[in-house]
């Protein structure tokens, strides 16, 4: 598919031959590898007459892939304000098949759709919700998601299984806040079971995702009394988000259950997540302190061949002592202090 050629009368055009001279060396310096950074720069001096040659290389496809030039095409609209070419731009933005040109091209459309979205009003607003609901395309979703509507909650809940949608869409819920706490929580609560009898693991991405937000957001009691059922979720980082969200949420009982199940989960968590858990169960070592007792009692003192029980022992052991150390300095405030004139020995 071609984009669309006209809308450029209401673009200036200059008529002296030198100017369309300039224009089109302008044209050819934004093409350049080498000069386009400064035909943008050039092209907002020229001003309004630069318009109609910006969306000329705008709307080029390139085969290749190439998308740089179309991008400074971008940067200098959106310098000169001509946010009707950027809507027009996004609003008739087709995918083609060839993974390659459409690399490039859903680059472009996400330059242009956060340029758009700095123009903030309506019309903006339309044009980009439209866009992404036919092309779900990183750029976009962040644009929408500076909004800072509830109506795009659905949109950014659904890119959150999307490995590349997914920061994008996370940020925009973040920037919601409270008001999208409700909808976070249905989407951590929505285990979708498919013909096979399991969880397709697109759907145990969306629901990490949505409590690693919640995580940071916080919730209230009767969040939590929806999300608790979640410590024993059969994805063991699901139940690891799930009781560190409990550790801040929870009453006491429900803290200590909690600090049980992430004592079990230490054994076998993945690497990106076992520095969380440690650090979880040394803040909360009150509501810890019984679990992680159980546990090193419960594991030989050789450690066997059990390399998981051997890292879980040393786990605890390393928690232990990161508490006492943290409490030895509580205790001692002036230890530095009082008749050394506050000063610190030298490390």
């Amino acid at each position: 598919m071609s984009f669309p050629t006209s809308s450029l009368g209401s673009i200036p055009r200059v008529g002296g031959a030198k100017d369309e001279r300039e224009l089109a060396d302008l044209a050819r310096k934004l093409r350049s590898l080498r000069d386009g950074d400064l035909a943008v720069v050039e092209a907002v001096a020229v001003g309004a007459p630069a318009a109609a040659v910006l969306r000329e290389v705008l709307f080029e496809r390139d085969t290749a892939g190439i998308f740089e030039p179309r991008r400074r095409a971008v940067q200098a609209l959106a310098a000169l304000g001509a946010y009707d070419v950027l809507r027009e731009f996004v609003a008739s933005w087709e995918a083609v098949a060839d993974p390659v040109q459409r690399m490039g091209d859903e680059a472009v459309l996400g330059v242009a759709a956060r340029a758009l979205g700095a123009a903030r009003d309506e019309e903006a607003f339309q044009v980009l919700f439209d866009a992404v609901r036919r092309h779900a395309v990183a750029g976009v979703i962040e644009a929408l998601g500076e909004y800072r509507r509830v109506e795009v909650i659905p949109i950014l809940a659904d890119a959150l299984e999307d490995d590349l949608n997914r920061a994008a869409a996370q940020d925009g819920l973040r920037k919601l806040g409270q008001d999208a706490l409700p909808a976070v929580v249905e989407i951590a609560l929505r285990a979708v079971i498919g013909p096979a009898g399991r969880e397709a693991f697109s759907g145990v991405r969306r629901r990490r995702s949505a409590l690693a937000l919640l995580l940071e957001l916080g919730v209230n009691a009767d969040a939590w009394e929806r999300l608790r059922g979640l410590v024993d979720d059969a994805d063991d980082e699901v139940a690891a988000l799930a009781c560190r969200i409990g550790m801040a949420a929870a009453d006491d009982a429900g803290k200590r259950v909690c600090a049980q199940r992430l004592v079990r989960l230490l054994s076998r968590a993945a690497w990106f997540s076992y520095s969380e858990i440690e650090d979880c169960l040394s803040a909360n070592f009150t509501f810890a302190n019984e679990a992680v007792d159980r546990a090193l009692r419960d594991s030989p003192d050789d450690g066997g061949d059990d390399a998981a029980r051997s890292r879980l022992k040393r786990s605890l052991q390393k928690i232990k002592v990161k508490v006492s150390a943290t409490r030895a300095q509580e205790l001692a405030p002036d230890a530095w202090g009082g008749a050394a004139g506050g000063r610190r020995p030298p490390t």
